[in-house]
């Protein structure tokens, strides 16, 4: 699946081009830029495509774009966009970013203003690494497309992989067995062979094998080490693995948790539970029974849960209570299900606006994270909204709903802004709680039109934050716990929210280091086709030590 996503993604890449671009004629706006070099050991790399596609990342956007490619000084540069948060990437598939994000491909975020220049959206290259080798089974034969897997040993080295093409989660043996992957940063790795999620191919039939490292050992702790430098190329790195192992079955009943009857003709899934923790859904692995019957087949050695997620057109939502596949079926399961829920209610606007303001609801959509009750895997839809206001989401399971507004068009920021939510009158701004079965009315939800904009830059202090750290930037109306919007910090310490009614409200900062929070908060006055400036200050400085 992802090979087809990145691939449709490519697709999108080479047909969507002029629509990031305005007209060299428009008088009114001229248009912003982007501008960069791409180095390797401080020497200019000529002819590199680079890409800047809409969105803070390469798949956030509708696939909207435009390319061009570094001269012989290893310099690119991307005129007349129109306003707005870019993605820029080099395509350099045998190469490793050190700028990379984690995120594939290996880029940039950058806001771009009209008239504005976005300059030194720079890119180091290091020549990256290869590992191959072959797998076969204890007889010699060759495995064939099995999926390999690369682990590095320092959980620095994640962050730069996650970004390789291919991506390192669709390296494949051929038909001899032989895998290669390329692109790796230096560093340590461990390479394998199966793992915990193997149930998402084998309740589909294929064959799965025990989990195993190079060279032949089922226990991590044992693995060898593959130790890359810069360019170089660890060959013979095979793996021999056990024959292929037979999964069990799990099997049940499906159950309507208020009638106490078994439900039949419903299409249910498999939850994968990893460190106590869902993992993975797949959908489709059957439909029960007349008498409500499911069964599961091919499973192997782990921890699962069969689940029934809402939205899944059956009207209904739910899953077993977990269960352990070690060396044998399991059998006598309850799914208990629930009718799922739905949210009506209405959009109502802040003070008055006129007809044409009402007739842009419908480029607006409701964005609904749901945190599941009883059930261990969250979920987030979409609904449309009518253009009188009026809206039903749904069906939900029982747990939290907290609601936003976001654009339709994914290549733009919502034109409207919720900025208080209210059940009955009773402010559910922080998320509105759903008991199994109960469907809510009367949502109202207050919505802003305005055309302000905030533009910020965080300024770090007592550290040098690297500029892959991700940095997320938000705003909400003073005093209000609702969150209008998010935005990603982009490689400049610049972020942008447009759209913004008159009003004033609270930017909040936030970035991760060594995986805690740091969050500064900074108040700012908006009005109408006003630009706002506004300087947020993170301070990374270490805190006093504690005392004895």
């Amino acid at each position: 699946m992802r090979s087809l996503t990145r691939f449709m993604f490519f697709m999108a890449l080479s047909l969507a081009g002029p629509a990031l671009v305005q007209s060299q004629d428009n008088s009114r706006n001229k248009g912003g830029s982007i501008t960069g070099r791409v180095t390797i050991a401080s020497k200019p790399v000529a002819g590199v495509t680079v890409t800047v596609s809409a969105g803070a990342d390469a798949l956030s956007g509708s696939g909207a774009s435009v390319k061009t490619t570094t001269d012989d000084e290893g310099r690119f540069r991307i005129s007349n966009l129109l306003s707005g948060t870019y993605y820029v990437w080099p395509f350099v598939p045998a190469f490793v970013v050190n700028e990379g994000t984690g995120v594939y491909p290996q880029g940039k975020s950058v806001a771009v203003e009209d008239g504005e220049i976005a300059e030194d959206i720079n890119f180091t290259l290091n020549r990256g690494a290869a590992i191959t080798g072959r797998v076969t089974d204890a007889a010699g034969r060759p495995l064939i497309e099995e999926r390999i897997r690369i682990l590095p040993v320092d959980p620095n080295l994640r962050r730069l992989i996650s970004s390789v093409y291919p991506s390192i989660n669709s390296i494949l043996t051929d038909d001899r067995g032989v895998y290669r992957v390329y692109g790796l940063p230096s560093g340590k790795y461990k390479v394998a062979i199966g793992d915990q999620f193997a149930a998402f191919t084998a309740t589909r039939g294929r064959r799965f094998y025990p989990q195993t490292f190079h060279p032949d050992v089922t226990d991590e702790a044992k693995a060898t080490l593959i130790e890359l430098t810069e360019g170089n190329e660890a060959s013979n790195v095979d793996i021999t693995v056990a024959r292929a192992m037979t999964g069990f079955s799990a099997s049940g009943t499906v159950i309507d948790a208020e009638k106490n009857q078994p439900v039949s003709g419903v299409s249910f899934g498999l939850t994968i539970i990893v460190g106590g923790r869902p993992s993975g859904f797949m959908s489709g692995n059957g439909i029960s029974t007349s008498t409500g019957a499911f069964r599961i087949d091919n499973l192997p050695p782990g921890r699962y849960a069969g689940s029934i997620l809402p939205g899944s057109g059956t009207g209904y939502y739910g899953e077993t209570q977990p269960f352990d596949i070690t060396d044998g079926d399991v059998s006598n399961l309850e799914m208990k299900v629930h009718q799922g829920s739905m949210i009506n209610g209405n959009l109502v606007f802040e003070g008055p606006v006129d007809r044409m303001v009402w007739g842009r609801l419908s480029q607006t959509r409701l964005a609904v994270t749901m945190s599941g009750v009883g059930s261990s895997v969250g979920t987030i839809s979409y609904s449309d909204i009518n253009p009188d206001g009026s809206f039903q989401a749904g069906p939900f399971q029982a747990g939290t709903a907290v609601i936003r507004l976001i654009a339709a068009d994914r290549n733009s920021s919502a034109e409207f802004a919720a900025l208080s939510i209210d059940v009955n009158g009773a402010d559910k701004s922080r998320g509105i709680e759903i008991t199994p079965g109960e469907n809510i009315s009367g949502v109202r939800i207050t919505v802003g039109y305005g055309t302000g904009t905030i533009r910020g830059t965080v300024k770090v202090e007592g550290a040098v934050i690297p500029s892959e750290q991700y940095i997320s930037a938000s705003y909400s109306r003073t005093g209000s716990p609702l969150v209008i919007s998010y935005n990603r910090v982009d490689a400049r310490g610049r972020f942008v929210f447009e759209h913004v009614p008159p009003g004033n409200y609270e930017v909040v900062v936030t970035a991760y280091v060594d995986r805690k929070p740091v969050t500064a908060r900074q108040s700012v006055v908006s009005s109408n086709g006003v630009v706002t400036e506004v300087t947020v200050g993170l301070n990374l400085s270490p805190g006093p030590s504690p005392g004895p």
